[in-house]
């Protein structure tokens, strides 16, 4: 028999304990549901759930309080082990949902990938203009373009042209986006441009923030540095991220003096009336 004052010492102890069991059986039924994507026995969720109060009441402990209170341990961990019941069920449903939600995310992206035909035979020439190297296409064959999911057919389009047509090799290119695959035509490499400044105009390379993929050789763009317009310039080079820029002395002399102090620069291209 057990006496009134040991039943209730029994349930206090079993709902302190009980508070550990939840938490342990709660964590083990939610990471199970995610990873192993079904929910988790009772067994082994309430054994989670015992093992986490075992640690956090110390074997030491545990083991004189059997010795001297055998029958208010079984009570206390009878109602201890209650609480993986509903501790099961609530982590299980907190599981599913970060499960839901990591299967949403892969199937709807925030990005999508457009690449360039993988056989460079498939890749065309331009007609009536030089055909562009073999090496040339197999150079770009398979090139992959990351861009914000929604972003227009035209703006995908005109980046992978600007790009295609800084290609060593290739003189001007013809881009098309249907369903999703990307239709490439290619013609033979232009001549380059001309060495000779304009008079008064003075030449910045500099690296924007964000890259150059948006912008090509002749452009007309916007000099920004930290947000703050410093004035227009013109495409002269391009290569890879960094562009050389031609533009009037002071502007140059102002860029220099704020690259200098590692600040940003960004370009936006300025947009013809026909554009």
């Amino acid at each position: 028999m057990i006496d009134i004052s040991s039943l209730s010492w029994a349930v206090a102890l079993g709902v302190v304990r009980g508070l550990y069991v939840f938490a342990g059986s709660f964590i083990a039924a939610a990471v199970y549901r995610y990873v192993a994507e079904e929910r988790i026995r009772m067994t082994t969720s309430a054994f989670m759930g015992l093992l986490t109060a075992g640690f956090a009441a110390g074997p030491k402990e545990l083991t004189a309080l059997t010795y001297q209170n055998p029958n208010v341990e079984m009570i206390a961990w009878a109602i201890a082990t209650l609480f993986a019941i509903p501790a099961r069920t609530y982590g299980d449903a907190i599981g599913e949902r970060i499960l839901r939600a990591r299967i949403r995310a892969s199937m709807n992206p925030r990005t999508k990938v457009y690449r360039l035909p993988e056989n460079p035979n498939e890749i065309k020439d331009i007609p009536g203009e030089p055909p562009a190297p073999m090496e040339v296409k197999e150079r770009i064959a398979g090139r992959e373009y990351e861009f914000p999911r929604g972003t227009p057919k035209e703006e995908v389009e005109r980046v992978i042209k600007r790009d295609l047509e800084s290609e060593t090799g290739i003189g001007r290119a013809v881009v098309r986006v249907r369903n999703g695959d990307v239709e490439v035509l290619v013609a033979g490499a232009k001549p380059p441009v001309s060495h000779t400044l304009p008079p008064d105009k003075v030449a910045v390379s500099v690296e924007p923030l964000g890259g150059a993929i948006h912008i090509g050789e002749g452009d007309r763009v916007r000099v920004f540095v930290d947000g703050r317009e410093l004035g227009e310039a013109e495409v002269w080079r391009r290569v890879d991220d960094r562009v050389v820029l031609v533009m009037e002395e002071r502007t140059a002399e102002e860029l220099l003096k704020e690259i200098t102090q590692g600040k940003q620069v960004s370009l936006m291209a300025v947009r013809g009336e026909g554009s």
